[in-house]
């Protein structure tokens, strides 16, 4: 498997690493519980958790100080 992306986390690493196992059972886990949903500071349509509001792309550009939306 290559090319772990979500909307939650962005890009995963470590996916054939040492603990490679542990976190694609984890990054299943999200994709299981994701829904589809409105970004509230985009518009965009993304796959998100249930407690979760904005997608990754919004939340590193608020850690950085940039208005997303």
């Amino acid at each position: 498997m290559s090319g772990f992306y979500d909307d939650n986390f962005g890009h995963w690493e470590d996916m054939n690493g040492p603990d490679g196992e542990d976190n694609r059972a984890f990054y299943r886990q999200v994709q299981r519980e994701s829904r589809w949903k409105k970004c509230k500071s985009c518009g965009a349509r993304v796959k998100l958790r249930p407690d979760y509001s904005i997608c990754n792309s919004c939340a590193d550009a608020a850690e950085r100080g940039w208005d997303c939306g």
